[in-house]
């Protein structure tokens, strides 16, 4: 009876140091990896970030930016940086946990909550920015066809070929950000809450689907890869 007292007790103990010493870096946690789950995070907003860059570099090389006025080419600017700002952020980031360190929650909320933003905005503004636009590039038939035949439209400018691709990108960029930051807000609240609730278990990550995380757990680059560990480049 004693013994199971005293155990009890140590329980009760580490518990008690548990949620006292309850601190936001990743390798705290218990469940699973997210390293590896990150690094695929980090690689799909780098790629669409340089897509949403490749479409609007491209975009605004087929017009002369003469054509418009200053507040236009200001939030050319404006849609460039936020693009390259991100980009750069997130290629950082998958550096930083591909040599072993460890990333904080909170600044992971941060910076992918920002980017849900401001890829949305990115998306909606071009699209506003098409809408007024659209007359400064339009194609008249009526110049190269009498009214009494009929008419082919042609195709709208190349350049608002490119800022509709740039605002779906954008938008995709965006929805991809927005998974990013509720699956960070989903692993926070579970992992806190499992530190103070031993029957509440935290949400299981896997790369790809549990298929193949098992397989890739095979390996011994990905094992020392999931580990929380530093890793020696």
């Amino acid at each position: 009876m004693a013994s199971r007292k005293s155990l009890f007790n140590i329980r009760t103990a580490l518990r008690h140091e548990s949620n006292t010493d309850y601190i936001d870096d990743i390798e705290e946690y218990s469940s699973g990896s997210l390293r590896p789950v990150l690094f695929v995070f980090y690689t799909l907003e780098t790629v669409l970030n340089m897509l949403c860059m490749g479409f609007h570099v491209t975009g605004f090389q087929a017009i002369q930016l003469d054509q418009f006025g200053w507040e236009e080419q200001a939030m050319a600017s404006f849609y460039l940086v936020i693009f390259y700002v991100f980009m750069a952020l997130t290629l950082f980031q998958s550096i930083n946990i591909c040599t072993g360190h460890t990333p904080t929650i909170t600044l992971e909320l941060i910076k992918t909550s920002a980017a849900t933003v401001a890829f949305l905005a990115v998306s909606l503004g071009t699209m506003w920015d098409a809408e007024r636009q659209f007359y400064m590039f339009g194609h008249d038939p009526e110049q190269e066809h009498s009214s009494t035949k009929y008419i082919n439209y042609e195709p709208v400018h190349p350049f608002f070929v490119y800022m509709r691709s740039q605002s779906i990108s954008a938008l995709a960029c965006s929805v991809l950000y927005l998974l990013h930051t509720c699956l960070m807000f989903d692993y926070k609240l579970t992992q806190k809450r499992s530190n103070s609730d031993e029957s509440y278990m935290p949400i299981s990550l896997f790369v790809f689907g549990r298929w193949v995380h098992t397989k890739l757990e095979t390996y011994e680059w990905f094992k020392e890869f999931s580990s929380n560990d530093y890793i020696r480049v």
